[in-house]
């Protein structure tokens, strides 16, 4: 099987002085963190690997896999690059995470010459992890902070089958672009697939960065530069590129799905978690194939939420009301008889 050549997409990186995140106040997260931090939720990082022992992170690891070594895997992650270890702490960093008590499966694909098969053992990993598990240990969400211009058949299924099978997977646009919505950089996989997230970069001033890829599969803009976040060694770093702004979504569904399972009993599925993402989007006079939908909002509103707990009738005797229940319960309803 030949190996697809995949690169991480930061553009530049600048101090590792750490300062108050812009990028967390700019999405307005802490509005969710009363109903939701990510409560356990676990999201996989496809990406370089992780500093496992980084404060911001350590308490909240599940199942580190290394596909570079050799045999494709051990629990190794150790992270010589420090992408892997930025894009996971802003999806879940204690004081730089959109989610900070989601928890992190840090799944190391880079690092060798077989990327492109390492990514697709990853996605079969997940696959198989959630065959398994507890529901409350389950991937909820796939961040993928890379792309190339080569598609790749094998990688689209795999995350077809990951979306069907209840994953949302998130994914960074690219930095290939020149600011200008009518020159569309559309070779840019998985990124460009109709399954996924897709994410674009937006500057502190809220407009587009001008290197984030612009075409029609862009589905909303996040924060992506010079973004503060976790390094190896227990450090900080800022960077900048679309790598940034995909974790910015991956850890708001970590939020969403959390709070989902807090008001159902249950984890939503891929449909029912992105219809409430696209409600926490805040419109922009922008091109829409630069930042898609808009800018991730997460402001919390009741109105935002589904209301599934709906009073169909009210009788006074229990027989009707009984009849009133299969009705629905023939629709798929879910229901359940309440006397005042």
């Amino acid at each position: 099987m030949r190996s697809v050549s995949l690169f991480p997409y930061y553009a530049k990186d600048a101090d590792d002085k750490i300062t108050v995140p812009w990028n967390i106040k700019h999405v307005r997260a802490s509005s969710f963190w009363p109903h939701s931090q990510g409560d356990g939720a676990v999201v996989a990082v496809v990406d370089t690997g992780l500093d496992v022992e980084h404060p911001e992170i350590k308490e909240r690891i599940i199942s580190p896999v290394n596909f570079t070594a050799p045999g494709y895997r051990d629990n190794d992650v150790r992270d010589k690059e420090g992408h892997g270890t930025h894009v996971a702490g802003i999806i879940g960093g204690k004081n730089t995470g959109i989610a900070p008590r989601c928890r992190i499966m840090p799944l190391k694909v880079f690092g060798d010459d077989k990327a492109g098969i390492n990514i697709h053992e990853a996605f079969k990993y997940i696959l198989e992890w959630n065959r398994t598990a507890t529901e409350h240990d389950r991937v909820v969400a796939v961040n993928c902070s890379f792309g190339s211009q080569v598609y790749d058949p094998i990688m689209a299924y795999l995350i077809r089958t990951l979306t069907s099978s209840g994953v949302s997977v998130i994914v960074a646009a690219g930095n290939s672009g020149d600011g200008d919505p009518d020159t569309h950089e559309v070779f840019s996989y998985p990124a460009y697939i109709w399954e996924v997230i897709t994410a674009s970069a937006i500057k502190e001033d809220g407009l587009n960065a001008g290197y984030s890829n612009s075409f029609d599969g862009i589905d909303l803009g996040a924060p992506g530069n010079n973004i503060c976040s976790c390094w190896p060694g227990g450090k900080y770093k800022k960077l900048s590129g679309t790598s940034m702004a995909a974790p910015h979504v991956t850890g708001a569904m970590a939020l969403i799905y959390a709070m989902w399972r807090k008001r159902e009993g249950r984890y939503p599925t891929v449909e029912e978690a992105e219809s409430v993402l696209w409600k926490h989007i805040r419109t922009v006079d922008m091109d829409p194939f630069l930042i898609g939908k808009g800018i991730l909002d997460l402001t919390y509103e009741p109105k935002r939420w589904p209301l599934y707990r709906v009073q169909i009738g009210a009788f006074y005797h229990k027989s009707r009301a009984r009849v009133k229940q299969k009705e629905a319960e023939k629709l798929g309803l879910s229901t359940h008889l309440a006397k005042y």
